[in-house]
């Protein structure tokens, strides 16, 4: 470089610490910038171009026809390698399953999306993907693997009605009293085993009393509601109370089955009449403990239960007085009959937790589980669920916060802090917040409550969505902004940046995204690398705003989906006296940068906020790799000044890539004024 060391430069080396349009410009930071549009900072000090995005090349299947509304990424066992990609659009006419390679399969659904694919939660357990979805039925709904022809059912079964009994065979047996009832059952055969996914309540009892004449009390079962039973179970008792398994499972271990073919419709009880005849078999399980997982707007999975909050229902058992509690599962392998598909609801074990349905409203989000924790949001409050190593009574809910919530279940993002330790990301109505590893809330938004100001709480399609990118460590937001209802503007957080100032707020970080890619109505993490064996590597995928296709964000692409977007940084306003209240002015800028294509930079220099204006260009040609250049800007000198500010980035917008390192100016010697 030209430049003479012993004179004395300016020298702005680092951007960082993001955009910050809340403070006065003269009170930012010198590492904060007033504008940062389309940039991030990985492997860059000032500033690199972010990448662009590209549409999927997917076939297969019927053609998409419609915005994707939701989409869902689904590892059905152990290896990331399998993870499926689910995509739902918004005229409700089509769901899309792909798996390994890059052929969409149309999924077939027992009960159709009624309403609103863009509410579509999925949350994947024990190789399944439970979806939670407005349905004309008040259920629950799991693909299901295990299933002959596989398909989006309904979780557990229907309760059975009352069967009948009447007497059969030729002969003579005691007139005593008895009462039966039924359950559905769904076996299939897992790992070379027989075993149960799934097991109905009991239905209703019907009384019997034999005649006298006959053999056998008949059972005949009730009408199943066709929702892929297998086989059914008959239990028994003397007083309606005390109940005994006639034909079933009682234990789930293979080779004690005795359940009922479905195909088979009666079953003949012989046994003699008495409590202590009947209790030879297995005692049954009470009621309630098959009960059916709720109609929940919204799921999480911990790796062992399934967790569901709030109501699709407006009447009926699974909606009146329950927008306030959290369902869970038992453990996996509890039971070994359905534990993913069943809660507790009996006199002595309640599979629930109330968080004051009178105290803050309806729950409005599931998030985590941070350090084991799961977080439980209101509109307006955050509540802990303590795990306490109970299996009756496994969660302790404490309220955290009562003055912010969650605004939208898809803005929460499970990721990690500055220095790798787990936190939790979402929207609240104040703007941008996170959960750390030891559960304390941090506000996130500081820098930029101009975007806060401006979001659309009221969006009646998306309020907002997010996805942790790891590879990045960036967090990325999209909000609905102004009088839009589909996310118009989109946030991301460099998380190594952020850290907490002398307040304890978080600052730092933050870059906006414009162009096309901030259009977005839906996203969420999958492959980098389609094939028969998904990539392990994540990137962020989103279901457009506009049209039917679905893009991979953070591509080497130099534009999004075909659209040049125009990228750049602006400093605070500099001020040209030194602290020794000497002015100077600014001799031509040097520039450390690199570029990954041939691509034009354009430097503007502002005089006293606009008083005069400045620009130079300067060629960057990529020599295959990032290798660094100094390049000049010539003509760029800057005089008779009092502030200065400075815009470096594309020009308007344009293909190509580049990294800033630093800007590297000569103090002139200036006379005073």
């Amino acid at each position: 470089m030209a430049a003479n060391p012993k004179q004395e430069r300016l020298v702005i080396a680092d951007l960082r610490g993001g955009r910050n349009q809340t403070d006065p410009p003269m009170a930012l930071p010198f590492n904060q910038a007033v504008e940062a549009i389309n940039v991030d900072w990985q492997d860059a000090t000032l500033a690199r171009k972010r990448g662009g995005a590209v549409v999927v090349a997917l076939t297969g299947g019927t053609a998409m026809d419609d915005v994707q509304a939701t989409l869902i990424r689904h590892v059905p066992g152990n290896s990331e390698t399998a993870a499926e990609l689910w995509a739902f659009d918004a005229d409700l006419d089509l769901n899309k399953r792909l798996t390994g390679g890059t052929a969409w399969a149309n999924v077939t659904f027992a009960d159709a999306i009624a309403t609103d694919a863009y509410a579509v939660v999925g949350a994947s357990l024990n190789g399944k993907l439970f979806l939670a979805f407005d349905s004309a039925v008040d259920r629950l709904h799991v693909y299901d693997p295990n299933l002959a022809t596989p398909q989006v059912r309904r979780v557990n079964f229907a309760t059975p009605g009352a069967p009948t009994a009447a007497n059969t065979g030729a002969g003579a047996y005691a007139a005593v009293l008895r009462y039966y009832r039924v359950r559905w059952l769904q076996t299939a055969t897992i790992g070379g085993a027989t075993v149960i996914v799934r097991r109905s309540e009991p239905g209703a009892s019907v009384s019997f009393t034999p005649s006298g004449a006959g053999t056998h009390a008949r059972v005949t079962q009730p009408t199943a509601a066709g929702e892929q039973e297998t086989h059914w179970e008959v239990e028994v008792s003397i007083d309606n109370s005390a109940w005994y398994l006639l034909a079933g499972r009682g234990t789930g271990v293979a080779g004690s089955n005795l359940e009922i073919a479905i195909a088979t419709t009666t079953y003949d009880d012989n046994t003699t009449a008495t409590a202590a005849s009947y209790a030879t078999g297995a005692i049954a399980d009470v009621a309630g403990y098959y009960a059916r997982f709720p109609s929940v707007r919204y799921l999480l999975s911990d790796g062992n239960r399934l967790l569901g909050t709030g109501s699709w229902e407006s009447s009926g058992a699974d909606s009146a007085g329950k927008n306030s509690r959290i369902w869970f599962t038992p453990v996996l392998g509890s039971a070994d009959r359905a534990d993913d598909e069943r809660v507790m609801n009996t006199t002595t074990q309640k599979n629930w937790v109330d968080l004051n349905e009178n105290d803050g409203g309806a729950n409005t989000a599931l998030g985590g589980p941070v350090n084991g924790v799961p977080y439980a949001f209101k509109y307006r409050q955050v509540w802990k669920l303590r795990p306490t190593g109970d299996v009756t009574t496994p969660y302790l809910p404490r309220k955290i916060r009562d003055d912010i919530g969650c605004v939208a279940h898809k803005s929460i993002a499970l990721g990690e802090d500055a220095i790798g330790r787990p936190a939790l990301y979402f929207l609240s109505h104040r703007g941008p917040y996170r959960i750390t590893h030891d559960g304390d809330v941090q506000y996130l938004g500081r820098d930029n409550e101009d975007i806060w100001r401006a979001l659309n709480l009221g969006a009646t399609t998306v309020v907002a969505h997010s996805v942790f990118h790891p590879d990045k460590h960036q967090w990325w937001l999209w909000i609905s902004t102004g009088s839009n209802n589909i996310p118009d503007t989109k946030m991301m957080l460099d998380v190594q940046r952020a850290w907490p100032d002398e307040n304890g707020q978080i600052r730092g970080g933050w870059a906006e995204h414009t162009s096309s890619s901030a259009a977005a109505a839906c996203s969420c993490l999958f492959s980098n690398t389609l094939g028969a064996s998904m990539s392990r590597d994540l990137k962020p995928h989103i279901g457009r705003a506009t049209g039917t296709l679905i893009w991979k964000c953070d591509t080497a692409d130099l534009d999004d989906g075909g659209t040049d977007f125009q990228a750049f940084v602006k400093t605070r306003p500099i001020l040209t006296t030194d602290a020794l209240g000497r002015k100077f002015g600014l001799g031509e800028p040097y520039l450390l940068a690199a570029a990954l294509s041939n691509v034009t930079l354009t430097m503007t220099i502002d005089r006293d906020f606009g008083a005069e204006t400045t620009t130079g260009t300067q060629v960057l040609t990529a020599a295959g790799s990032e290798t660094r250049v100094f390049k000049k800007f010539e003509g760029l000198e800057m005089s008779e000044a009092d502030v200065l500010q400075i815009q470096i980035g594309d020009g308007a917008a344009q293909e190509g890539q580049w990294t800033l390192d630093s800007l590297i100016f000569q103090k002139l010697p200036q006379e005073d004024r």
